[in-house]
Parts: structure tokens; C-alpha cells; sequence
């Protein structure tokens, strides 16, 4: 506006030309000194006075607002909201977990040490240190629908409540659900009485820590060995082997009945069991059972040997 105002100002003042009336305003206003282009008349250099002073308030407002934006921290913040934002349009096929206390560090940290992206909710930070296992840290209500979409819950693969709250855990759950209807939900209840409205509130799984807690240390207890090695397979410290949901596809080689397939001695993993696309789960497997495309093989075996098991099924190679 300045700029404009002193070019139109010696335009209509002096009656210079368009580009001699721009050079002056420019020269004025950055204090670089050149000659003036014309001789100035009285009313001229009255204007220019008061052109020099707006000039240089205005630098002077500028530089200050600068400063502050660097000293105070602003810089760095805005620099931090914009890789967090250029995060959020690459998050795809990510986990949100809701609640980040003890049990939803574990599923966070579990799952990034599957090598999977992980977002994090709380209404509550406890600290704003950067935790190494979360990809972003929200802060607000998980089951808010203005902080779900943060999340990027239309492109997530799963979410897990796991606030100390039931009431909230199957409040995000609704949420979720009503926002991604394809999303598998894992829900937190330490009631029984809750387990049943959070299957309705559209939970794929519900989860009772304490349950769960207390049946691990009886099996530890009556079945100290085959405990032993169910904690190798399914925790994070083991890496020996691990049992994981391999998608079958369209592929001729991994179609048919497990005595022909052969899939221990090519692949050297264990199928399981067998989830059907309509949700049956096959148990008692023998070498008529067939694998279709479709179905989700739950096998057991060394990492690298489920990874490899999991790109033939989908690409075709033996």
C-alpha cells in the first residue's frame, strides 16, 4: 500500500512519468540515497518527509514482528504444523491407537515395531516429549469427528480404544465406525457389562485387560512351556518366529487342497487355521482342507519366511 501510495502521490504531485514516480517511491522507502529523477517542488518534499517516516515505521513494525516470530518459538511451531500436516496427507493403511496409557504405549509401541505407522490420541498429553514409536500425536477428544479426520481415519487400516474409560472407548468406537465403515476396531471394556455395547457400537473385537491378564497367568501357571512359547510368537521382544493373517489371492500355486500345496516344506510356515470370506474360522485343518482365494490364512513360522509366504500368495511367485 505504501508503495502504492508514494507512486501515485509523485504521479499527481510532480506530474512525473509512471516508472519515474515507482523508481522514487522505491529509492525513498529503502533508503538507498540515488538522485531524485526530478527536482522536487515544495509539496514534493513534504510528501517525500512523510513517505521516509511511514517507510521506516513500517520496517521497523516488520523487523520487530520477525524477531518475535523467531525468538518466541512461532517459526519453529509453524515449521512443526507443517511436516505434521505433510505427515497427515501421506498417512495410508496406518493404525490410530485412542488413549496413550500404559496399555496404549504397549499397542503403539507394538505396532511400530511391526514396522507399521502409527498415530496416536489423547485428551491429555502427560508430556510433550517426542515418543520414537508414534508417526503423529494428536491431542484433543478420539471420538470427535474434527480430530478423527486429523487422524486420517478414511485411510486407517485399524484403530484400538484404549482409554481407561469405557463409556469412551465405546463412544470412539461409534465414531469410528460411523466415519469408516471397513475400519477393524479393537475396543478396550473393563466392565462385562460393556462388552456388549461395544459390539454394537460397531467393535470388531473387544479386549478386557484384566481377563486376558488373568488367563495368561493361569496358562503360565498350568502350562508354563506352551505359555513360554506363545510369548515368543506374539511378543516383541522374540523374533524367532511369529504367527500372522496372510491374505490368500488368485494365484494357481495357493489354491487348493493343503496336501497338495505343500506350503510347510516350500515356504517352511505353518498354516493354522483358516478364515473364511464369511467369517468362519477353520480350526481342524488336515491335507483335504483347500485354501481359496479370499481366505485369510493364519500361519506360524520365521519372520521372513511369513513375509516371503505373503508376497507369493499375492504375486504369484513359488
Amino acid at each position: 500500500m505504501i508503495i502504492v501510495g508514494g507512486t501515485l502521490g509523485f504521479r499527481f504531485i510532480e506530474g512525473w512519468r509512471w516508472v519515474d514516480s515507482l523508481w522514487m517511491t522505491v529509492i525513498t522507502l529503502t533508503t538507498i540515497g540515488y538522485s531524485e529523477p526530478n527536482m522536487l517542488s515544495d509539496a514534493g518534499r513534504w510528501f517525500t518527509m512523510g513517505l521516509i517516516v511511514a517507510g521506516l515505521g513500517l520496517g521497523t513494525y516488520t523487523l520487530g514482528q520477525v524477531t518475535k516470530y523467531v525468538v518466541e518459538g512461532e517459526f519453529r511451531q509453524d515449521l512443526r504444523e507443517r511436516r505434521r500436516r505433510n505427515l497427515m496427507r501421506k498417512l495410508e493403511n496406518h493404525f490410530i491407537v485412542v488413549g496413550l496409557g500404559r496399555l496404549g504405549r504397549e499397542v503403539a509401541e507394538e505396532l511400530h515395531h511391526r514396522g507399521h505407522q502409527v498415530v496416536a490420541i489423547e485428551v491429555e498429553a502427560e508430556t510433550s516429549d517426542r515418543l520414537p514409536f508414534l508417526d503423529l500425536r494428536l491431542k484433543g477428544d478420539g471420538s470427535s469427528d474434527e480430530i478423527l479426520n486429523e487422524a486420517a481415519i478414511n485411510r486407517a487400516r485399524g484403530i484400538a480404544a484404549a482409554t481407561g474409560s469405557d463409556a469412551t472407548n465405546i463412544f470412539v468406537t461409534l465414531s469410528a465406525r460411523q466415519m469408516n465403515p471397513r475400519i477393524h476396531i479393537i475396543t478396550r471394556v473393563d466392565d462385562e457389562a460393556s462388552v456388549q455395547k461395544a459390539f454394537r457400537a460397531g467393535a470388531n473385537a473387544v479386549i478386557n485387560p484384566y481377563g486376558i491378564s488373568g488367563a495368561r497367568m493361569a496358562q503360565g501357571m498350568i502350562h508354563p512351556h506352551a505359555a513360554q512359547l506363545l510369548d515368543r510368537a506374539v511378543g516383541r521382544a522374540h523374533n524367532e518366529f511369529e504367527i500372522e493373517d496372510v491374505a490368500i489371492g488368485e494365484v494357481e500355486h495357493y489354491n487348493g487342497r493343503l496336501g497338495e500345496l505343500d506350503i510347510p516344506d516350500r515356504h517352511g510356515v505353518l498354516i493354522v487355521a483358516i478364515r473364511r470370506p464369511d467369517g468362519q474360522l477353520i480350526t481342524r485343518l488336515d491335507r483335504h482342507t483347500e485354501l481359496r482365494a479370499g481366505d485369510i490364512a493364519i500361519v506360524v513360522g520365521r519372520p521372513a519366511d511369513v513375509r516371503m509366504l505373503a508376497e507369493a500368495v499375492m504375486d504369484g511367485a513359488v
